[in-house]
């Protein structure tokens, strides 16, 4: 994995992720349809698979909202969520809520300034 500097701020990873209506069907297209691997799976919560230049991470429609499926966002890898987020707001990014530990991965969400949504991932378990 390699490390990117953004004048001070170090990702370590970058992911498009995408809400899916149904995690079974969506990892069978993935992995046994376009023949990508899957890196690892927690469950019916979350998944990525790697492809050539991006890492896709599969995520399950938030309380079935049918709105946000085929969504997208874009995460950045960092080594800390807080130390990042400080370094991002002293340059004008607004963070929306506070920071969401959901183990082994911990979030902070904001978006760029056509409403992409972006978030800063801090992993403690996964590869």
């Amino acid at each position: 994995m390699q490390d990117v500097n953004s004048t001070e701020t170090r990702f370590n990873e970058s992911m498009v992720t995408i809400i899916v209506a149904d995690m079974e069907r969506s990892i069978d297209f993935y992995t046994k349809k376009l023949g990508l691997p899957l890196r690892t799976r927690y469950g019916n919560e979350f998944a990525i698979v790697d492809a050539p230049g991006v890492v896709i991470a599969l995520h399950p429609s938030p309380k079935g909202d049918p709105a946000r499926e085929g969504s997208l966002s874009i995460g950045l890898g960092v080594d800390s969520v807080e130390s990042s987020m400080d370094r991002l707001a002293q340059r004008g990014i607004a963070f929306a809520g506070d920071i969401v530990t959901d183990p082994p991965m911990r979030f902070a969400f904001f978006k760029d300034p056509d409403g992409v949504e972006f978030y800063l991932a801090e992993r403690s378990e996964w590869q």
